[in-house]
């Protein structure tokens, strides 16, 4: 009789046929990690599923989430994995990779840096320890350009008259009757836009480190000017939702902790 008619019975057996059941019992592993399956994978799971980008999307996003379904162990239970995501150019070139531990159902994963634009693939595998199962598919994307969010110009010199072109421009930012966090949502992005059109224009402007960071301050933003770095206000009570916002130019002593935009808009003037 087979080991493995052995194994099925359940009967009293013999303790050398009961070690051979517990090695014959399929796991997510190749039984000898020398072994690899016809595509090189030596985990026993499927290959994951690429959510997003999708394949011919194109993306604004430079630093786009990578989301995909994750890999089911084809025999047992799915062990913890972790998942590798890969970043190629269209000829196959790695550009980024990176590693992500499973989330629940699905894993994403960002990459570090930007990414330029152009054509890309991506593909992601599952990991455990030195083992690996098989790549997902590979799915082409498109980066391009990101919608600007300036309006065109020509835009004013002056500091308060910026601060009044930039209100006038997203009236949709300004309305009374929002929730606090939509309020706050609206200052920042009319802080930043100021500061860009002021950057535009020649000023040196830039976000405030609230009590010196890392926060940064709605309503406040850094001006540098005379060899000073000098605080301003641009909306007292802005926290009031219940009344329409509205933006000033109120210049105070210097005290403020200057920190420049990461990636300031181009300029449409």
């Amino acid at each position: 009789m087979s080991i493995r008619m052995l194994c099925t019975m359940g009967a009293a057996a013999a303790l050398t046929v009961a070690v051979a059941c517990a090695n014959d019992s399929p796991t997510p592993l190749s039984p000898d990690p020398a072994a690899a399956a016809a595509d090189g994978s030596t985990l026993k799971v499927t290959a994951p599923g690429p959510i997003s980008p999708a394949s011919g999307a194109e993306v604004n996003d430079a630093s786009p989430p990578f989301t995909v379904t994750n890999s089911q162990a084809l025999f047992g239970e799915t062990p913890a994995l972790v998942y590798r995501f890969e970043v190629q150019k269209e000829n196959g070139e790695p550009v980024q990779s990176g590693l992500n531990a499973a989330g629940g159902g699905r894993t994403s994963w960002e990459p570090p840096r930007a990414l330029a634009q152009g054509t890309f693939r991506w593909r992601t595998r599952a990991e455990m320890g030195s083992r690996h199962g098989p790549w997902s598919e590979l799915v082409t994307f498109k980066m391009v350009a990101p919608p600007s969010l300036l309006p065109p110009g020509p835009y004013p010199r002056d500091p308060f008259q910026i601060v009044k072109f930039v209100e006038r421009s997203y009236p949709d930012r300004t309305k009374r009757g929002v929730s606090l966090s939509k309020r706050k949502e609206d200052m920042a992005f009319l802080r930043d836009r100021i500061i860009e059109v002021g950057l535009c224009v020649g000023h040196r402007m830039g976000r405030n480190l609230k009590r010196g960071g890392p926060e940064h301050s709605y309503d406040f933003l850094a001006y540098k000017t005379g060899g000073k770095t000098w605080g301003v206000d641009i909306a007292g009570g802005y926290d009031d939702t219940s009344k329409t916002l509205r933006l000033g130019w109120h210049m105070h002593a210097p005290r403020a902790f200057f920190d420049p935009l990461p990636n300031p808009e181009p300029c449409l003037n």
